[in-house]
């Protein structure tokens, strides 16, 4: 059964508003003032005084959903929940807001509708995705959250443009989420114990594992197009 005219306009209205309003965000970042809100000190902070208040854990879940609904990167929020509350308790807090992050920004996709969402691509991506869903269910929404083929509100979106059923989709991100937020936090909490205390041996060590890294990947990059015409 088709959408009728208006429900139609209203989806319409409802996408323009939602593009809007993160053009908007992604215009305010631009600004100096505004940017110094989210550094990490401005962070931390913001997380104590919000830990600090009545419910404050929930406000905190809040915030994450808002900052899905915004289209933050995955990395950024997971790196902020390690910096403000800790390597465990940021694990915890960033891996709860992303997946009701995921779960409200979901809905929304899920009024919009696969039609308007693809109108909106205007790539027609979402039929591939459909398939991988239609085929793996449980499984599709696993592998596109540990290998991300897209950001992720768009997959967030699509996903519930496509109806896929909200307890795959629930458990698949949690289960797909896991181990970058795991990876990512502890990467954090080793680089700021490395930042806060590293000696002039430490230094010397991370540059050269990051010139090892450099030469490694420009070897790989020239031996690829070699093994290629071979």
């Amino acid at each position: 059964m088709s959408a009728s005219p208006a429900l139609k306009g209203l989806r319409w209205a409802v996408l323009l508003l939602y593009v809007g309003v993160i053009a908007g965000v992604s215009w305010a970042l631009r600004d100096d003032t505004f940017r110094q809100h989210l550094e990490p000190a401005a962070l931390a902070r913001w997380g104590k005084q919000l830990l600090a208040m009545p419910m404050g854990s929930a406000l905190v879940l809040g915030g994450y959903v808002l900052a899905c609904l915004m289209a933050a990167p995955v990395a950024l929020l997971v790196t902020a929940g390690a910096l403000i509350f800790g390597p465990w308790p940021g694990m915890a807090y960033a891996l709860c807001g992303m997946v009701c992050g995921a779960t409200v920004t979901y809905m929304v996709g899920r009024f919009l509708g696969a039609q308007a969402m693809d109108s909106w691509s205007n790539t027609g991506k979402l039929k591939g995705l459909a398939a991988l869903v239609e085929r793996r269910g449980f499984w599709a929404v696993v592998f596109v959250r540990a290998f991300p083929v897209g950001p992720f509100v768009l997959i967030n979106l699509s996903c519930g443009a496509l109806r896929v059923r909200l307890r795959d989709y629930v458990l698949g991100t949690a289960l797909g989420l896991l181990p970058g937020t795991i990876i990512i936090s502890l990467f954090t909490e080793q680089l700021t114990r490395l930042l806060s205390s590293a000696t002039s041996t430490d230094w010397a060590w991370l540059a050269a594992a990051v010139i090892t890294v450099v030469l490694a990947g420009l070897w790989w990059k020239r031996r690829r197009p070699q093994r290629a015409a071979t």
